[in-house]
């Protein structure tokens, strides 16, 4: 690390578009981590331009390798939490009030699984009586594709190329060559036959993933707490209901901590196109939202349409 005469570091997050969900829920887990692992470096993001780039603030001076080792420390540091009994977010009522139970007294664990479901709110027409499930979730087992399972791996990855993982996810254009799981969060990940000139299942026309991407957006997901309405299961940042869902999330200008866009995201003029310019007052540049739609048994979000204030 040099220091000099520097009193605070930005470094521009070239590899994050501001109308990709996933690069949205990475930015959010590299907060988390850089706040669980140095809180003293006070994190804030700001965005600039057009189409806007994000800027990743610190108070002190640290260069990027530095940065990077100290957002692993942050990430293995949360993903011990991410544990569950089962491979799919697939709990009945009962079953998942012990898990919120047995989470109340650990902070990490505690808003992991406040951001998952809520025992307060439950699927209709469900025979087995189980929870309704963050938004966010689209894998159910199908094609074999467990999402309890997989947050779990990524938030508990620990291999050599970690670090260099999370460098090119979040300095370079992504290329998607990891071999890696994902979530089907980012836009690239809707592979329907009707839009491939070949199978898109088969292994020469299949794409990779972001690995460094998903690993932060596993532990970005936990700051996304869902909590029961009469309309229903309600998470931040989601607007609709039922299928007609959108994830929405403010690109600021205005160097932001993580507090600072969970307080954004809460608030009630986010999902509301006639009256979200009013934003601009809190610095805020403009308004992502992606809407969740399905193709036969899979779901996808689409990349946002950007609203600029």
């Amino acid at each position: 690390m040099s220091a000099g005469k520097l009193t605070s570091t930005t470094h521009l997050l070239s590899g994050l578009e501001a109308d990709n969900l996933l690069a949205f829920l990475a930015l959010l887990g590299l907060l988390r981590a850089i706040d669980t692992a140095r809180p003293e470096w006070r994190a804030r993001v700001a965005w600039h331009g057009a189409p806007p780039m994000a800027e990743l603030i610190l108070a002190v001076a640290v260069d990027r390798e530095d940065m990077i080792a100290e957002v692993t420390a942050g990430v293995r540091q949360l993903g011990v939490v991410y544990d569950f009994d089962r491979k799919d977010l697939k709990y009945t009522v009962d079953e998942f009030r012990a898990l919120a139970q047995q989470a109340q007294r650990e902070r990490d664990r505690g808003r992991l699984v406040a951001a998952l479901a809520s025992d307060g709110a439950v699927r209709r027409n469900s025979k087995e009586g189980r929870v309704q499930v963050t938004p966010l979730c689209l894998l159910l087992g199908q094609g074999h594709q467990h999402f309890l399972s997989r947050l779990t791996e990524m938030a508990q990855r620990e291999r050599k190329e970690d670090n260099a993982d999370l460098e090119r996810a979040l300095f370079e254009t992504w290329r998607y060559e990891d071999k890696d799981e994902s979530f089907r969060w980012d836009p690239i990940e809707d592979r329907r036959y009707a839009h491939q000139f070949g199978d898109p299942s088969g292994s020469r026309n299949k794409i990779g993933t972001v690995a460094g991407a998903n690993r932060l957006a596993a532990i970005g997901l936990s700051t996304l707490a869902s909590a029961p309405t009469a309309a229903g299961l309600a998470t931040l940042g989601v607007t609709g209901f039922r299928r007609e869902r959108s994830v929405c999330w403010p690109i600021v200008s205005a160097p932001t901590s993580l507090s600072g866009y969970v307080a954004l995201l809460a608030h009630p003029w986010l999902g509301d196109e006639q009256i979200a310019p009013e934003f601009a007052r809190y610095g805020v540049l403009a308004v992502a939202r992606a809407r969740r739609y399905q193709v036969d048994r899979y779901s996808n979000f689409e990349r946002a349409r950007v609203q600029f204030l």
